[in-house]
């Protein structure tokens, strides 16, 4: 852990500075020695103190999302959770949210975890209720539209709230529609307006997973 910690704020001493990031990791990879999930775990939880410091500004916290149009990353938050069920290593990122080491899902239509995903999100749900949900897949992944209307049942029709599970071809433009999106992934954390990390804070509230923090 201490090893990672070193490398993950080398990494971030780096990119600060303008080196290439591919470059920067090769570098702080052979340095410390680290494998290919290693590398990949310091990538994604390293961003540039300036692109760290925006994105925290569009974080939200749990209740803002009451009474609030809300759009859910589908696969990033139910990859996420699973990773954590699964006990995979996850970062906490210097931009404040949390991340896996794996860039592919599971395929969650067929995850033995997706009950307890299900419970889990519904639960929060429940407490911080939306006027809106929207929950988008991305399409071209197998089994989404199968996953989609398993959701539809399990979250939109014991809530009660007006929303829709999708399965669309392009799920990111119909996510940054919301008032608020739920999402760790990078990208669409930098176009969005407001964000919460719903994977992230029921990981660090929820399920208790230990966490990769190399950033104070």
């Amino acid at each position: 852990m201490e090893r990672l910690i070193r490398a993950a704020r080398d990494f971030a001493w780096l990119l600060d500075r303008g080196y290439p990031e591919r470059a920067a990791l090769k570098l702080v990879g052979d340095r410390y020695d680290l494998n290919t999930g290693e590398r990949e775990l310091v990538l994604r939880g390293t961003v540039p103190r300036e692109v760290a410091r925006c994105r925290r500004e569009k974080r939200v916290r749990p209740g803002e999302l009451v009474g609030a149009s809300v759009a859910v990353d589908g696969y990033n938050v139910l990859a996420t959770l699973a990773h954590a069920l699964r006990r995979r290593p996850l970062v906490l990122a210097r931009d404040g949210f949390v991340r896996d080491a794996e860039r592919a899902g599971p395929r969650l239509c067929l995850s033995p975890e997706l009950p307890r995903l299900e419970a889990l999100l519904l639960g929060f749900l429940r407490r911080y209720r939306p006027a809106f949900l929207g929950f988008y897949l991305d399409a071209p992944v197998s089994g989404s539209g199968e996953l989609a209307a398993r959701l539809r049942r399990s979250l939109l029709e014991p809530l009660g709230i007006p929303g829709e599970v999708l399965a669309l071809r392009d799920a990111e433009t119909r996510v940054l529609e919301a008032a608020v999106v739920c999402t760790a992934d990078g990208a669409l954390v930098d176009r969005a307006r407001r964000v919460f990390d719903l994977a992230g804070h029921l990981i660090v509230r929820t399920l208790r997973h230990p966490l990769l923090r190399p950033f104070p």
